[in-house]
């Protein structure tokens, strides 16, 4: 079963300065589960990602898959003469320029906990001699983060050989949080089937049944992940399937529509990111206006258990008058509502307290 939960969350308040389309953003205050509303292009999606580096301490994987869903990518030879596609470094920084002096910030307001991420040309200190680099110095990213440094190097055209021993591996950087991302879309076959194993190897399966069957409407027997895994690569073909009492036979889960793949997604993922972050782009989607209470009780309560700080974002009225009816409804809730605006290009956190979150959704007002 889950572990004792503790009261404190990674980030209790966040700042966020040169990342992407955000130069500065300060937000106060986060909860356990923190909700993000807003226009599109306000930013909401960077905040998201800004989180899911900071967890990462900025690895080099997390700071190119960044790049690669937004297509950030250039045309290099390396060398060897080996041309290839690599992350447009440039397109992390606000600004387009990653030799901006000021680099990018991302963390709490108390600077001890802040990463500081910036390119520069510098050396490294085992590197033997080699003649096509005689001084030394390579394109990194050097990264601060309290008493602590160390280098990002960046895919600039460096030997292969070189490459490789100038790349710190994950499990090199220090205090790396546990964190999983779901959305804008619907969770692949394989991504469920591998939460599966692990929610059947803690034995939690508990969260995942109740929270199908919120959108079922009828008990559900069991699940399984199905599919061969015993060649390489076969378990690209694994799929989850469902048996629920109104169904004679069990049938894939992605057949039940997109509410189902989505909050069981939400459940399994909640519990595959216990002790660190859960990450959900545009959360409403699948879910039906008549279950967003329901599931954001489901999501308060298990963040809560499973000891995992949920951000979230959405644009659905529905999804926000959900999350107001939910917190209202569990009094120890720690939810966080934020409203981010744009003005004149300077972001800006609009917090609503929980007594005129719920009189908005009591009423009808708008708040996004």
């Amino acid at each position: 079963m889950a572990a004792a939960v503790s009261t404190k969350i990674h980030l209790d308040s966040l700042v966020v300065s040169g990342f992407r389309g955000i130069a500065n953003l300060a937000i106060p205050r986060l909860g356990r589960v923190t909700l993000l509303a807003g226009k599109n292009g306000v930013g909401k999606t960077s905040v998201l990602e800004a989180v899911r580096v900071y967890a990462a301490r900025s690895s080099y994987g997390v700071l190119a898959s960044v790049l690669r869903s937004h297509a950030e990518l250039q045309r290099t030879t390396n060398a060897e003469g080996v041309e290839a596609l690599t992350p447009d470094w440039n397109g992390l920084f606000h600004g387009r320029d990653m030799w901006v002096e000021s680099g990018i910030k991302i963390g709490t307001t108390g600077n001890d906990r802040q990463l500081d991420i910036r390119a520069v040309r510098a050396a490294e200190p085992q590197m033997p001699p080699h003649p096509e680099f005689p001084d030394h110095l390579f394109p990194v990213f050097r990264v601060n983060f309290g008493s602590q440094q160390w280098q990002i190097p960046i895919d600039d055209p460096l030997p292969g050989a070189l490459r490789h021993r100038f790349r710190r591996t994950a499990s090199e950087l220090p205090g790396e949080i546990e964190w999983v991302t779901l959305g804008p879309g619907l969770p692949g076959d394989l991504a469920l089937a591998r939460f599966w194993d692990e929610v059947l190897l803690k034995g939690e399966q508990k969260l995942a049944i109740d929270a199908l069957d919120l959108v079922l409407g009828s008990k559900t027997e069991w699940i399984a992940a199905v599919g061969d895994t015993a060649q390489r690569g076969a378990d690209r073909g694994r799929r989850v399937i469902v048996k629920n009492e109104s169904q004679n036979t069990p049938v894939p889960l992605q057949s039940l529509g997109d509410g189902a793949a989505r909050i069981f997604g939400v459940a399994v993922a909640i519990i595959n990111s216990q002790g660190g972050f859960l990450l959900i782009d545009e959360a409403e989607n699948g879910i039906h206006h008549s279950v967003q209470r329901d599931f954001w009780t489901m999501v308060l309560q298990a963040a809560q258990m499973y000891d995992v700080q949920v951000l979230a974002t959405t644009h659905s009225r529905d999804a926000v008058f959900g999350f107001a009816r939910a917190i209202q409804d569990l009094e120890y809730a720690d939810g966080v509502y934020i409203r981010l605006e744009n003005d004149n290009h300077k972001m800006r956190a609009v917090e609503y307290s929980k007594k005129n979150l719920f009189a908005a959704a009591k009423y009808g007002i708008e708040t996004r």
